[in-house]
């Protein structure tokens, strides 16, 4: 038997020491340490899209864990260490999905198998409440956006700083879900997702409390987890009704008094789009349609005199049938639910559409697939298009088509895409768009919208806040900070900023440089949902919570 000495044990250590694994992982770790630390320079330099970098760190993970184990299990011999290396991250991740953020970076982890604790209103409050949508005022959010659906505000004045702490009226649990709130005298309304069922909430702007609820057994998800589950598309308030898009493509129109049906249109499946029922590692049932939309129907319902408006689409394989049920967009009769036109067939994707007038008539602007487009509001017919590439399954358009005055609009987008200025105009009949400005380095809304202001975008561009000049499209200033996948609105000549991690910070909107105002932390979870300004009340909600906060304000 060979007695092993203190030499031959030092050799053994020595051969087995993973020296050339060590610098490996200490490189990896160094160049997560400069894609996260350094992701403001690398936008600017070369501009990378966050989204790449959290890629490249996830790939480095998962790098370092197949190339520890393989060391431990044939070089080193440690077979069991090897076994465990790989089958822990497994375990976990097969309990747990990774829950994304909009750039992709893992936020935490979601139980696959059962329900995370939560608390929400499930019952209405036992009071009787009289809810009186058909009572309009000037403070009204009814829509998508707000009362113009320009993410503006001009009937009300914050004041210049935060001296007294913002107040918090309430804070509630809320379903998962990407609605965001419409207030119309005094009562708050979005869309939830609460298990099995799609739910349409309202609440009593100042406290908080539950006073109708409208549930149907409908439920989207998307398999790869990163559209995440639940209704997407915000509400829309218009005399005395309520219009909701489900997360599954079903317009819904409600009694704003009682949240009962009135009527209740199939989108999907007027166009030709058929659903996959699917059942989650929980046990719930979702719906999954034959479309190029895995993320689910966003788009908010539009009023346009006597009409509801929505996007409509067409089945993911074109066939002679689907090219004749196709449509870009439908309108229905906003009273009974009767379908009033079809116009256009192009596939559509995650943007709502907007009314503006364009070459001095009035049309419906919206962004599809992979084109910008604006149809007449009264027949549904398209009068002009314009390349906007993209697709929905990957570097999808989400914003809306912003208009700047009577002929210019400004296209915008994520994905390396960045802004475009085009002017629309007719001569002779035919409709002529022509770019104007062009630049990938500007604009680059992912799930946001630019606002206009005095000459000048105020956008979420990639996550960092950026004032760019429209006239010239040269970007101003651009502000790094944790904003991420956040939302704005401009009140008055200020910006309320919504940051994707939950704070609200108050920010002048000028182009002589970034200044903070004031901030307050807000509320947990993803924060994709739009914000909503009713008089002095700001109402933020993300997949987790919901709060209202009295703001100051001067009056006017």
């Amino acid at each position: 038997m060979k007695v092993l000495t203190m030499s031959d044990t030092a050799a053994e250590f020595k051969s087995k020491f993973p020296k050339k694994m060590l610098v490996w992982t200490a490189l990896a770790i160094a160049v997560f340490a400069v894609t996260y630390w350094q992701a403001f320079y690398f936008n600017e330099k070369f501009n990378l899209d966050p989204g790449m970098l959290s890629i490249i760190r996830v790939l480095l993970g998962l790098m370092l864990i197949v190339t520890w184990a393989g060391w431990a299990f044939f070089f080193a011999g440690h077979r069991l260490v090897g076994l465990l290396i790989l089958l822990v991250p497994a375990g976990v991740f097969t309990l747990y999905h990774p829950n994304f953020s909009g750039d992709i970076a893992i936020s935490g982890l979601k139980p696959r198998f059962w329900s995370s604790s939560r608390s929400f209103a499930i019952e209405c409050d036992d009071s009787p409440v009289t809810v009186d949508l058909n009572t309009t005022s000037p403070i009204d959010f009814p829509q998508f956006l707000g009362p113009n659906r320009n993410a503006q505000i001009e009937s009300v004045t914050l004041a210049d700083s935060w001296d007294t702490e913002p107040e918090l009226l309430w804070k509630i649990g809320v379903g998962e879900g990407w609605s965001g709130f419409v207030v119309v005298n005094g009562f708050a309304i979005t869309q939830e997702q609460r298990d099995a069922d799609e739910c349409v909430t309202c609440y009593d702007v100042h406290t908080g409390k539950l006073v109708w609820i409208n549930r149907n057994q409908r439920r989207h998800e998307d398999t790869m987890g990163m559209g995440k589950v639940g209704p997407r598309a915000t509400p829309l308030v218009h005399e005395g009704l309520v219009y909701v898009t489900s997360g599954t493509g079903v317009l819904d129109c409600l009694q704003g008094s009682t949240g009962e049906l009135v009527w209740s249109a199939d989108v999907p499946k007027l166009v030709g789009i058929s659903q996959a029922a699917k059942t989650n590692s929980k046990g719930l049932t979702y719906t999954m349609e034959d479309s190029n939309l895995p993320w689910g129907r966003s788009g908010s319902p539009l009023i346009f005199e006597d009409f509801v408006v929505v996007p409509a689409g067409g089945p993911a394989t074109i066939d002679k049938q689907s090219e004749s049920t196709a449509a870009t967009l439908i309108a229905f009769d906003k009273k009974t639910g009767d379908e009033k036109w079809r116009g256009g067939n192009r596939p559509i994707s995650y943007g709502s559409p907007n009314v503006a007038t364009v070459g001095g008539i009035q049309q419906i602007l919206l962004v599809v697939e992979d084109w910008a487009v604006g149809h007449d509001p009264k027949t549904g017919e398209e009068l002009w298009s314009h390349s906007w590439l993209g697709k929905s399954s990957g570097d999808a358009n989400c914003s809306q088509v912003t208009p700047v005055d009577n002929h210019r609009l400004i296209l915008s987008k994520g994905y390396n895409m960045g802004g475009e200025l085009i002017e629309v105009k007719q001569s002779d009949g035919d409709w002529l768009v022509t770019t104007l400005k062009k630049d990938p380095r500007v604009l680059k809304t992912k799930f946001t919208n630019p606002t206009i202001f005095d000459g000048h975008t105020y956008s979420l561009s990639d996550g960092y806040l950026e004032c760019t000049q429209i006239d010239s499209f040269r970007r101003k200033w651009k502000q790094r900070g944790r904003f991420g996948n956040g939302q704005l609105l401009l009140v008055g000549d200020k910006l309320l900023v919504h940051a994707e991690s939950g704070t609200l910070k108050l920010i002048q909107a000028s182009p002589a440089g970034y200044q903070e105002l004031a901030s307050i932390k807000t509320i947990d979870g993803i924060c994709w949902n739009t914000i909503c300004l009713y008089g002095d009340l700001v109402l933020v909600r993300s997949d987790l919570e919901a709060a209202c906060f009295r703001l100051p304000t001067v009056p006017k």
